[in-house]
């Protein structure tokens, strides 16, 4: 009921319903709606009496900010006892008007920023590729979640109070080397990226490396200046595929929200995979509301190629 009274006033409003004869970039007042007829008296109204009088709106002072798709407009009230809204008073508005339309459009461009590293984080992860930043010391900068992983198990590279180190000291002299070749550049040049090979534990397939200077790159990945050089690997082997066992913990599914990814990966309809998982059809639709929040998603054809993705990415 409250939307249909507000669509219904937001149509009357003379200023939104003549907004075409108003362009953007100048404060509007009532004395303005003069240049729609001589005639017209705002006050006579359906929207004056019942939307405005009611709440002791009477004088008036707005602007359109954007005049698309989506017009936004910004506007202030104030009763019949002040007084109406004077050249000064529209000068200022004005000036507001447009550090409102500046703060918009910069949050606009930080949003896609933002949802770009996103992203390009999501795909990271789901390429299972640990990325982490070191600054001239060897000392770690920065690490996304599959990094902090590998080295919370000391699985190839270590952390020593905050300085990386390979796991085996047989590779310790080639990462220092490969570090310092990528963050000393000779005269200016630019820094060659380079690769080693790291060994792991357990004569588990080896990780190859590629170091790679943080000076110059323009990508998703934006970099501080104390972060010289960025380390990225593919955390899965060779060998050895990863499972949606590692995709459940990744994403800190329970086990019944990952039977149920498990059952919806290869497309099936959520009443199908209910009546293969002997779930009803709300518990079903509960759990996979979970899984969406925890992956990321918002539809079942958002999450199955994540899954499909998950389980190639050791291919």
């Amino acid at each position: 009921m409250l939307e249909r009274y507000n669509e219904h006033y937001h149509a009357l409003n003379p200023f939104h319903a003549n907004g075409s004869l108003f362009t953007p970039g100048r404060a509007l007042t009532e004395a303005n709606l003069k240049e729609i007829s001589r005639d017209f008296d705002i006050a006579e109204t359906e929207f004056f009496v019942d939307w405005c009088r009611p709440q002791n709106f009477y004088y008036t002072m707005g602007e359109i900010l954007l005049k698309d798709d989506t017009p936004l407009t910004l506007w202030l009230n104030r009763g019949q006892r002040s007084r109406a809204y004077g050249l000064d008073e529209q000068r200022r508005f004005h000036r507001l008007s447009r550090s409102v339309l500046s703060a918009i459009r910069t949050a606009e461009r930080l949003g896609e920023a933002q949802a770009e590293l996103a992203l390009a984080h999501q795909a990271l992860e789901i390429q299972r590729v640990a990325v982490l930043t070191l600054d001239r010391a060897m000392k770690l900068r920065d690490a996304n979640a599959l990094a902090e992983e590998v080295l919370r198990r000391e699985d190839g590279l270590r952390s020593r109070q905050g300085h990386i180190e390979p796991t085996d000291p047989k590779d310790a002299i080639a990462f220092r080397q490969a570090v310092h070749r990528v963050t000393t550049p000779l005269h200016g040049l630019a820094s060659p990226d380079t690769s080693l090979t790291i060994r792991r534990p357990n004569n588990q397939f080896p990780y190859q490396v590629f170091v790679a200077a943080t000076r110059g790159r323009k990508a998703f990945l934006r970099f501080s200046p104390a972060e010289t050089a960025v380390l990225t690997f593919r955390a899965t082997s060779r060998n050895c595929a990863p499972d949606l066992s590692s995709f459940g913990a990744h994403f800190h599914l329970t086990p019944s929200e990952l039977r149920l990814a498990e059952a919806l990966r290869d497309g099936a309809p959520l009443p199908v995979a209910a009546k293969a998982l002997g779930i009803g059809y709300e518990t079903a639709r509960s759990q996979l509301k979970a899984v969406f929040a925890k992956t990321g998603t918002q539809r079942q054809a958002e999450l199955t190629p994540i899954i499909s993705l998950w389980l190639n990415s050791g291919t």
